[in-house]
């Protein structure tokens, strides 16, 4: 039994041994340090390898960029506070191995202890230990006073094994024992700020993206405050929409958005200049019933003739209504009697709210990597997201109280995954930084704007609307009914402009509806509010079809 223990020990030792046997036996790190700071750094290693190490990793400083490995550019992983480069690709089991990284150190000037200080790290630890190792160091001018050595094993004491020499700029030193296997060696070098100008500039400023979501944070809501404030409007409790304003014209009031057509068209029909008829085929065919006068605006007279011209019976599923829905949303009639002359462009402040997410984007890549090219590739793919995420959330709150909120579940959805890779980034600050933005600008360029007293009104009309089409009660119904059984009809065009057609229509619950005169069916029997909801919203997706896939189709050259 002895007997086995002590081979059992002996094998231990020899295994050991053979372990430990792996070594550096030469590191060479050259370091060449501009002006500006930054520092140039080459470091050339032979290695001995007794056995296969499996997955190798050579740890460089957390803030080295631009790897290469025998000059190829090599993607470098930040964990444990170290950039690794991955040897794996390089070792072919036990052998000697020479390998040389190059990389790139944006800033190592510092303030220490009130000194300004040159900070290097030589070594970062590495896994094997180092049998010989020889550094240089060239500086853009000569100093005057001692470099100082620090290490994770020795601390102060290391500079007591290392033999330097300082000649005209040049500092050079050896390490005359044998460092531990994750060793680590810093060299701090007391420095003037007459050597290094362009770092003290820099030292000086901030991250130049995060600057910038300064500046353009500031623009906003400087942009907003002196062309755009305007005090929060009053709601007036409504049974009728404002007089003279049709369901495409709600947009317009509130938001100051284009007509939105098809609405208009459709509140057409409800005053009876014309009638909708769905067909099996999707389409939906527009029947003119009499000729619009001066009853109606100039602008309402003028597309209703665009629209029939000396027709009868107009496709609203054809290429022509289209036009006719896109020429209408970049129209805003009127809007002197709304907002004032000096109200300020609500496109551009929105925009000055997705610049701030582009250079969050910007200052978001640089977390997550160090070597140029990855960043470039990264800021390509992140701009993008930032940008569009923000843009998309800002359409969808204006769409807040309207039909329509594709856009706010894109930018809902694209703002989630923005969030999310911020997160991941560690950059909270700027998760909830562009959040709480871009819902601001959103809603300023939206509701915002200095608006007149009649623009005053018709908003808290419109809102006012609104709240009672969510909120009626089934004894108003009952009331409203027995004197106007075609209320429904009246107002469902304007519960389904202002996005709350479904809720209006749940209130009606079971009781039946009289026969629409506005809108046929072809089918027999009354319809509940809910079933002829259904039918005008079908109706209205149809004719909205073809105008929101024109402008993709002409993109795309269909």
């Amino acid at each position: 039994m002895r007997r086995i223990l002590i081979a059992l020990i002996c094998c231990l030792l020899l295994t050991m041994a053979a372990s430990a046997a792996s070594y550096v036996t030469d590191l060479q790190s050259t370091t060449t340090v501009s002006s500006d700071g930054t520092c140039r750094v080459t470091v050339t290693t032979v290695l001995q390898l007794e056995e296969d190490p499996g997955k190798l990793y050579f740890p460089l400083p957390a803030q080295a960029r631009d790897v290469t490995l025998n000059g190829t550019i090599t993607r470098a992983s930040l964990s444990g506070g170290q950039r690794n480069v991955s040897l794996s690709g390089l070792i072919h089991g036990p052998g000697l191995y020479t390998f040389t990284v190059q990389y790139y150190l944006p800033d190592s000037v510092a303030e220490i202890d009130e000194n300004l200080t040159l900070s290097i790290d030589l070594l970062s630890g590495f896994s094997y230990p180092v049998e010989k190792m020889t550094f240089s160091v060239m500086l853009p001018g000569a100093v005057s006073q001692d470099p100082r050595f620090t290490s994770s094993y020795l601390q102060q004491s290391v500079s007591e094994i290392i033999t330097w020499s300082m000649e005209n700029g040049i500092l050079t030193g050896t390490v005359k024992e044998r460092l531990q296997d994750r060793e680590t060696l810093t060299l701090n070098l007391p420095v003037t700020e007459e050597m290094f100008p362009q770092s003290f500039a820099k030292r000086m400023a901030l991250d130049y993206a995060v600057v910038g979501m300064g500046i353009g944070t500031l623009a906003v809501l400087v942009y907003w405050f002196v062309t755009m404030r305007c005090g929060p409007a009053r709601r007036s409790r409504r049974t009728q929409p404002p007089a003279g304003i049709t369901a495409g014209h709600l947009g317009m009031c509130l938001t100051d958005r284009g007509v939105d057509f098809t609405m208009m068209v459709v509140s057409w029909a409800q005053m009876g200049y014309l009638l909708l008829q769905p067909d099996d085929n999707g389409r939906v065919l527009l029947h003119k019933r009499m000729d619009m006068g001066n009853e109606r605006s100039e602008f309402e007279v003028r597309y209703f003739k665009m629209l029939f011209g000396k027709r009868k019976i107009v496709d609203g599923t054809g290429y022509r209504y289209a036009q006719l829905c896109l020429r209408a949303k970049a129209s805003r009639p009127e809007r002197h009697s709304r907002f004032s002359a000096a109200s300020g462009n609500s496109r551009l402040l929105r925009l000055l709210g997705v610049l701030v997410n582009l250079l969050a984007a910007i200052s978001l890549a640089t977390t997550f990597t160090a070597d140029t090219v990855s960043l470039v590739l990264l800021c390509v793919l992140l701009i993008p997201l930032g940008a569009g995420s923000g843009w998309l959330l800002q359409a969808g709150l204006q769409m807040l109280h309207l039909r329509g909120k594709l856009n706010l579940w894109l930018g809902g959805s694209l703002t989630l995954v923005w969030f999310v890779v911020c997160i991941l980034g560690g950059r909270w600050d700027l998760a909830l930084w562009t959040l709480f933005l871009q819902v601001f600008t959103g809603l300023a360029a939206g509701y915002s704007g200095k608006r007149t007293v009649l623009g005053k009104q018709l908003l808290g009309e419109i809102l006012g609307l609104r709240q009672y089409l969510r909120s009626i009660s089934d004894a108003q119904l009952q009331q409203i009914v027995l004197h106007n059984p075609n209320y429904y009809y009246q107002l469902a065009p304007y519960a389904l402009a202002l996005g709350v057609d479904k809720t209006f229509a749940r209130h009606w619950g079971g009781r039946r509806l009289p026969e629409c005169s506005y809108l046929t069916t072809g089918m027999d029997g009354h319809m509940t509010a809910r079933e002829w909801n259904r039918l005008l919203r079908d109706t209205v997706n149809a004719l909205d079809a073809l105008h929101k896939r024109l402008p993709l189709d002409r993109l795309l050259g269909r």
